[in-house]
């Protein structure tokens, strides 16, 4: 869904993989970003983070949160998708 959300920014096919490659990169790299960020804040920037969900599921552990964060994910971008490709058609 990060790549359909890429592929409908742009016309361009190098463009929108590049893009779609960097909105993945900054979404894998929240849990080692966990240093530069304020203590109060720590904790939402890990849940944001994939890695903190793949580490759990490459254990065996499947957990309902895991599921719910990855579809959730999923769902946002391809809401953003709709409204892109939607506002787009009216102009």
């Amino acid at each position: 869904s990060i790549g359909l959300f890429a592929s409908s920014l742009t016309d361009n096919q190098v463009v929108s993989f590049i893009v779609g490659i960097a909105i993945i990169f900054v979404f894998w790299l929240m849990d080692k970003m966990l240093l530069f960020v304020h203590p109060a804040l720590a904790g939402i920037v890990q849940y944001i983070s994939v890695e903190f969900h793949l580490s759990n599921i490459s254990r065996g552990v499947i957990d309902t949160r895991n599921i719910i964060y990855f579809g959730s994910v999923i769902g946002f971008f391809l809401f953003l998708t709709t409204r892109l490709v939607e506002s787009r058609r009216w102009r």
